[in-house]
């Protein structure tokens, strides 16, 4: 994915009350769902229906007066349909794809499809799979005096993750990211901002310290600021009513790197498509929503069609002009990213830190006058400080012959962070140092393997992180690379596995490295300056190094 930078948008100043009608509207829409309630399923049509054809459908709250509007017109005709509609947001509604299956999904985001199990949603591109529907774009929302600061550093969405993350004094309002996409999708631009700009490095270390000025919004009202210095970030649905009750003038910004943005997704159940007289009640439910006629039910709920048109009754520059291109669609890895910086329970993991004191790790890391092995050793310590206590940990150092006929050593055997084990820990970095030895790699990443697939703990990731400095150096009768790679597919078990990642600090060729990792589907990540080296120790403890 490329940088596309746009000219900042100018503070646009929310004034005066919201237009009366459109929250008649609106409050008449929900009219037609107030049976709807989260983990409600109704019939939502309430005209009269010939046909027995009833249509089971998942969605979010936010769109589910769209369906309430659409339900009447569907229940007339011969061909009329039924509409069954379960309101069900975030996380949660794909454990209703189990439990209570719909025909069809429709939730805020297209990227909550990850949660779903295999083959339980229809391909993409098959049935209108992973059409968007509609949209809302996210805004920043503050006061005054800090939408000016936003500006003045760019009024981009990186520009508002620095400002957090850099003790600005500044805070962040969002929607429980697990709770909807209001959140998940807000706080996921945050990162994929820095993503963008920096690498996924920098964009965990960014995220963990933002969530350190973040304060969740629970419920379902948005996720407006409470003071001065907070910036809510706010999807425009729920924007437009919530003006009304605001105690103080608000402004709202659009990132001028790129604009946020909610996509709500049209996915269906391979089950229900598999039939055909559901599949046909599906294409005109989809065909329904998708047609001109659909527009002012859209309007009604605030949502905007997928070209971005501001919804009706809106008074002109009452939003700024979205004037960057949108973010894409959030991977699934980003997504964990999210979850893991905002919840700690999330990080949890079996994680064993390896790392190489050979003699050229008491160099300085570029662009500072810090040993390299005192920033692996302050990186080791900051995994332990982020990781929960259900997680597990264990030390390694390592170099040729450094422990005969080892080429490493367990400073701490892996274990529950407990506070003893914490502490211990805290002693085992504090002894890393580089010794005159040479790097004696390939042994020990095939030790470490070993070790972390015999110490498998099920129902959290399993990792091993490999810091070294240089290539496989100076370690006579070692294994070669061959050997490696064969030990590595000799070990690799599907039912306990095991990611596994080098980072390798420098710019040398990897003499065919990664090639060698692929049996276990390992990596090499490469680390070239004293930043990132506080980075991918960070990734490791709450993202897991791709």
């Amino acid at each position: 994915m490329g940088q596309h930078s746009t000219p900042h948008s100018a503070p646009n100043r929310i004034v005066g009350p919201v237009v009366a009608a459109l929250v008649v509207v609106i409050l008449l829409a929900w009219a037609l769902v107030a049976v709807l309630k989260p983990d409600s399923v109704r019939p939502a049509a309430a005209a009269p229906c010939a046909s027995s054809m009833t249509l089971r459908i998942t969605t979010s709250s936010s769109f589910a007066p769209v369906l309430a509007d659409l339900a009447p017109k569907l229940a007339r005709g011969p061909d009329c349909l039924r509409l069954e509609v379960g309101v069900v947001d975030g996380r949660a509604a794909s454990g209703r794809l189990e439990t209570m299956p719909p025909d069809v999904w429709i939730p805020d985001d297209g990227a909550w499809a990850m949660d779903a199990g295999d083959d339980v949603l229809v391909p993409r591109g098959q049935a209108g799979a992973g059409t968007v529907l509609a949209t809302s774009p996210i805004y920043m929302v503050s006061d005054q005096t800090t939408a000016k600061r936003v500006t003045a550093a760019g009024g981009s969405w990186a520009a508002l993750s620095g400002l957090l993350a850099a003790g600005s004094g500044m805070r962040l309002a969002v929607r429980d990211p697990a709770g909807s996409g209001d959140g998940m999708v807000a706080v996921g631009s945050l990162g994929e901002a820095i993503w963008l700009k920096s690498g996924m490095d920098s964009a965990t270390v960014a995220s963990v310290a933002t969530r350190r000025v973040g304060r969740t919004v629970t419920g379902a009202g948005p996720a407006l600021p409470n003071g001065p210095g907070e910036v809510g970030l706010v999807p425009e649905y729920a924007l437009i009513p919530a003006l009304d009750s605001s105690p103080a003038p608000l402004v709202a910004l659009t990132g001028s790197d790129r604009t946020a943005m909610l996509r709500f997704t049209w996915l269906p159940l391979t089950a229900a498509v598999a039939d055909p007289i559901r599949r046909a009640a599906l294409d005109r439910l989809h065909g329904a929503i998708m047609s001109r006629s659909a527009d002012q039910s859209l309007d009604a709920a605030g949502l905007r069609r997928p070209n971005g048109a501001v919804p009706p009754g809106v008074p002109a520059g009452q939003f700024p002009r979205l004037a960057a291109k949108p973010f894409d669609g959030m991977a699934p890895h980003h997504v964990d990213h999210v979850f893991a910086a905002w919840y700690p329970r999330e990080r949890r993991a079996n994680l064993l830190l390896v790392v190489d004191v050979s003699g050229s790790m008491a160099d300085p890391a570029p662009g500072t006058t810090t040993p390299l092995i005192r920033l692996v050793a302050s990186g080791c310590a900051s995994v332990g400080a982020l990781q929960p206590a259900e997680s597990q940990l264990g030390l390694w150092e390592f170099g040729s012959r450094l422990s005969p006929p080892h080429d490493h050593r367990i400073l701490l055997r892996s274990a529950p962070l407990t506070p003893a084990h914490r502490r211990a820990l805290s002693t085992a970095v504090g002894k890393l140092a580089a010794q005159r030895t040479g790097t004696g790699l390939y042994d020990t990443i095939l030790a470490a393997y070993r070790s972390a697939v015999a110490s498998y703990r099920a129902g959290m990731p399993n990792q091993v992180l490999v810091f070294t400095d240089a290539l496989n150096e100076n370690d006579p009768g070692g294994l070669t690379l061959g050997q490696l790679t064969t030990g590595l597919r000799a070990l690799a078990d599907p039912r306990r596995p095991v990611s596994l990642a080098v980072a390798a600090f420098g710019s040398k060729p990897d003499g065919g490295l990664k090639a060698a990792l692929k049996p276990v589907h390992g990596s090499l990540v490469r680390v070239t300056s004293g930043q990132q080296v506080a980075a991918v120790f960070v990734h490791a403890a709450v993202g897991g190094l791709r």
